[in-house]
């Protein structure tokens, strides 16, 4: 009887060794939680889902640090690819894809969200922007003319793209719980200085090259929206550069991980 007694009193002890361990485990587990809780996230990491729309293999990465309650510093940059399907108003004259082609983006904003608006402080809700941004793209690819004889004529093609933004957006952000965001850009008109440059490693027999530059530049220009009906007409210079103020845009949808 007495070996029982002593079994039964170490088994209690042993359980109430358990409980006193757990209780302590779950006191610790609750205390790291509420901290955690109340730990500000100030920095959100984000991909770009809508940066391929415009442009063949383009991806974009972000990163915004909160500075205050209402206002927050987004940094943004990727690498991107202008498309290869170009149509040019020449006779006889067509382009081959891209043998060589390569681009990357970078810019900033500084946002203000919207304390009279916005039921959270950021990064969550309606904010205003001033941003800036720069887009660069070269590409290498063979321009063929046949003449009237049939006969097929053929030069090296070089493209270069760049132009510079400033301008404001519009946008929102979504949070969702506490780790993930939904940042939409909906409206950002910007006033951007466009410039086009492109030449040919050597003359075709039956094309004008500054004609055919030019033609080069405005099949260029098409592959942004309303672009030639903005910018008017612009002749190219006598190094094969089209260089202009007009305007320009910004969008995106995002999703990020904040931290």
């Amino acid at each position: 009887m007495k070996q029982i007694a002593n079994i039964q009193r170490e088994g209690r002890e042993r359980r109430e060794i358990i409980f006193f361990l757990s209780l302590i485990v779950f006191i610790f587990l609750a205390v790291s939680s509420n901290a955690q809780e109340k730990k500000q996230l100030k920095n959100t990491v984000k991909v770009n889902l809508t940066a391929g729309l415009l442009y063949d293999n383009a991806w974009q990465l972000s990163y915004e640090r909160i500075f205050s309650k209402n206002q927050s510093l987004n940094i943004f940059g990727g690498y991107n690819e202008f498309p290869t399907n170009l149509s040019l108003n020449l006779s006889n004259t067509e382009l081959s894809n891209s043998s060589k082609k390569t681009g990357f983006m970078l810019g900033a904003d500084y946002r203000f969200y919207l304390a009279k608006e916005n039921k959270y402080d950021a990064p969550h809700g309606v904010y205003l922007a001033p941003y800036i941004s720069y887009y660069q793209f070269t590409g290498e690819r063979s321009l063929i003319h046949t003449d009237s004889t049939g006969a097929k004529s053929s030069a090296n093609l070089q493209t270069k793209i760049n132009f510079f933004n400033v301008g404001g957006e519009l946008g929102y952000q979504f949070v969702l719980g506490r780790r993930w965001v939904i940042d939409a850009v909906v409206f950002g008109p910007a006033f951007t200085h466009y410039n086009f440059k492109a030449s040919l490693d050597n003359d075709i027999p039956g094309l004008d090259e500054n004609e055919t530059v030019q033609a080069v530049i405005e099949a260029l220009k098409e592959k942004f929206p309303l672009l030639n009906d903005l910018s008017g007409h612009h002749e190219v210079k006598s190094s094969g550069i089209e260089s202009f103020w007009s305007f320009g845009f910004r969008y995106n949808i995002s999703v990020g991980f904040r931290f």
